[in-house]
């Protein structure tokens, strides 16, 4: 039997670096993926400096973490790097050894990294053009590149500055108009706010993200700060040998909000609609920002306006990336097969919470998930032909005012026609269009006409009943901020008694 004999294949540097470049990074995730590195640094502070510059855009980061030394530096732009099968530390946020070189060279064409460590400075540059005629080699600098964050390094320890020049329009920056560029930048840091929430202000080691002179802020997914925000059951889950934590949060209904600014800030960088579902994070990291993740069993869940309001916080640890299916650019993760019937399993229970607080004007509000503690107004029953909406009758309110009309079957009448009438294709469609409808701030006039209202509405309810057990009844149905009406209405009913 003859010998096989090994055939050489080596990959053309020209054709693989120009492919490598189109892996599909936007600019935020390829700065994300150099703030991975500066994390894995132990970095305790990360400075943007991204400008337009006439139309030739430059960015450059510069991080105060450990630093490289030259044989460390020349390893750091080698492709491949340890590769996904190395151990790595809880702070080491890499995954495939190419996230630096790959992110970069998505936005640019020449790539410089300064470093120090132990106070000496070494430097590289990798340029696509010159990998092209020569093959994969880097260029070691004689004179480091001429840019403030340089001279800021220089008076530091340790610590990394990564430079973008020749960006071009493959990475989204380039060819913008001034305005524009700056506009995007914004998304830019939001973006990075919601990545790196945790680690900026949260659980994670802290780090402080400057952009542009201006600090980053955190933006956190599940308004754990907002009173009305419910923290369901966390699971820890069990997987090849690894555990992890899935947390269900059901976020406030959109009346809840002080106002609408604070409203809009908290859906997020897409807002809401894009926000919904599983929030996987990897080493606190965030990667998936809302995603049902193909879940839902036979059928498949998709983003819609009832459960706008789920989001699910799953903590990986890093070495559970092989089955999730960490993508290169750690923007995607696919759970393994066996723990699909499981995250189905809790996500379907928290869009089910999710969708009664969504509903929360037809039934009212429900703490920490116990039945309704006063009755609705409106009743949702399913009969033959689907879902039918109406008034309960038995609302001591309404058994009230039918108990003292003159004519009851006419009353009766009146809210058949009110039931059969509700326009609910129309709201539907109003609400879908709008994102969620809000219910208005109240002036100083409709606070007073409101409680009016209600004061005559609670001459019909029992004597027995306080004045706070008369306001809960008639107030819990409504949306809405609705303390100054609570208060002008105990106020008036205390000086009647």
């Amino acid at each position: 039997m003859a010998r096989e004999r090994p055939v050489e294949i080596t990959p053309s540097a020209a054709a693989l670096v120009e492919s490598l470049r189109g892996l599909g990074y936007s600019p935020e995730t390829a700065l994300a993926d150099l703030i991975d590195n500066s994390i894995a640094a132990s970095a305790a502070a990360v400075e943007l400096d991204i400008q337009w510059n006439s139309g030739s855009p430059q960015a450059a980061l510069l991080d105060d973490g450990s630093g490289m030394d030259r044989a460390t530096l020349g390893e750091a732009l080698r492709f491949g790097g340890i590769g996904p099968a190395a151990a790595r530390t809880a702070r080491d946020l890499g995954r495939f050894g190419l996230g630096l070189k790959t992110a970069s060279l998505s936005q640019c064409r020449r790539l410089t990294i300064v470093t120090r460590t132990a106070g000496s400075t070494s430097a590289l540059a990798l340029d696509v053009d010159e990998v092209a005629k020569h093959g994969w080699f880097a260029t070691r600098l004689e004179t480091l590149p001429k840019h403030p964050l340089t001279d800021r390094l220089l008076q530091l320890e340790h610590g990394t500055l990564v430079v973008w020049d020749r960006m071009d329009s493959l990475g989204g920056l380039s060819g913008l108009e001034k305005e524009a560029f700056y506009l995007r930048l914004e998304d830019i840091r939001a973006h990075l706010g919601m990545v790196f929430h945790r680690f900026i202000n949260g659980d994670a080691p802290r780090l402080a993200i400057i952009l542009n002179g201006r600090a980053v802020k955190a933006w956190d997914p599940f308004q754990t700060g907002h009173p009305a925000t419910r923290e369901l059951p966390s699971e820890r889950v069990r997987h090849a040998g690894s555990a992890f934590t899935v947390r269900p949060y059901v976020l406030p209904h959109r009346d809840r909000y002080a106002n609408e600014a604070e409203y809009e800030a908290a859906g997020g960088p897409g807002g809401w609609g894009a926000r919904q579902g599983f929030y996987v994070y990897r080493g606190k990291r965030l990667l998936v920002a809302g995603s049902w993740l193909g879940l839902g069993g036979a059928r498949t869940w998709t983003r819609d306006e009832a459960s706008r309001l789920a989001r699910i916080e799953v903590d990986l640890p890093t070495d559970l990336d092989r089955d999730w299916r960490i993508d290169v650019r750690k923007s995607q993760a696919r759970p393994p097969g066996a723990l699909r019937a499981r995250l189905t399993a809790i996500g379907g229970r928290c869009r089910q919470e999710a969708r009664e607080v969504f509903a929360f004007r037809g039934q009212g509000p429900r703490p920490n998930g116990a039945p309704h503690s006063a009755p609705a107004v409106w009743l949702a029953l399913q009969g033959p032909k689907g879902i039918q909406y109406r008034l309960n009758r038995s609302h001591p309110a309404i058994a009230a005012c039918r108990e003292n009309v003159a004519h009851a079957r006419a009353f009766d009448a009146v809210l058949s026609i009110i039931e059969r009438s509700v326009p609910i294709e129309r709201i539907w469609l109003d609400v879908s269009e709008s994102e969620g409808a809000s219910a208005p701030q109240l002036q100083a006039n409709e606070i007073a006409q409101l409680a009016e209202q209600l004061i005559e509405l609670g001459t019909t309810l029992p004597a027995s009943m306080t004045p706070e057990q008369r306001a809960d009844l008639l107030l819990v149905n409504l949306p809405g901020d609705l303390t100054a009406v609570r208060a002008e209405l105990l106020r008036r009913m205390r000086a009647a008694a």
